[in-house]
C-alpha cells in the first residue's frame, strides 16, 4: 500500500509540475484577452448608459428644484445642490475611467507574466537563432567581400 500511495504522490508531484510549467500558451492568452476586451465594451456600454440616465434625471431635479424655490436666495441654493451633484457624478466617471485603465493593465500584465516558461523558452531559442543567423550572414558577406 505504501508504494502505491508513493507512486500517486510522485503522479500527483509531476502532474503539477507539468500544468505549472504549461503556464498560458499564446492562443489560451489571446482568448483571456479577447474575453477581456468583450467585458470590456459590454461594461463601458453599461456605464456610459447609467451615465447618461443620471444626467437627465440630475436635470430634472434641478428644474423641479428651481422651480420650487421662491426666492432668488432659494434658487442659487438649490442651483449650487445640484452643481455639487453634477460634479459628484462627473468625479465618479473619472474614477470609473481610472479603475478600467488600471483593470486592464492588471489583466494584461497578468496574462503575460503567466505565459508557460515552455513558450518562454522558445522565444529564446528563437532569439539567439535569429542572432546566430544574422552573425552567419554578416560573415558571409564579410567572406564575399574580401573576394
Amino acid at each position: 500500500m505504501r508504494r502505491g500511495g508513493r507512486r500517486v504522490r510522485r503522479l500527483t508531484a509531476l502532474a503539477a509540475g507539468v500544468m505549472a510549467a504549461s503556464g498560458c500558451t499564446g492562443e489560451s492568452t489571446r482568448l483571456a484577452l479577447e474575453s477581456q476586451r468583450r467585458a470590456n465594451e459590454i461594461e463601458e456600454a453599461v456605464f456610459s448608459r447609467q451615465h447618461e440616465a443620471l444626467r437627465v434625471l440630475l436635470f430634472r431635479e434641478a428644474q423641479r428644484r428651481l422651480e420650487a424655490a421662491g426666492s432668488a436666495e432659494q434658487r442659487a441654493a438649490e442651483l449650487s445642490a445640484v452643481w455639487n451633484d453634477r460634479d459628484l457624478i462627473e468625479f465618479w466617471a473619472i474614477q470609473h475611467e481610472r479603475a478600467a485603465a488600471l483593470r486592464l493593465v492588471g489583466v494584461d500584465a497578468k496574462l503575460y507574466a503567466g505565459q508557460s516558461s515552455v513558450d518562454l523558452l522558445i522565444k529564446q531559442i528563437e532569439a539567439r537563432a535569429d542572432r546566430a543567423k544574422q552573425a552567419l550572414a554578416a560573415r558571409a558577406g564579410e567572406a564575399l567581400g574580401e573576394r
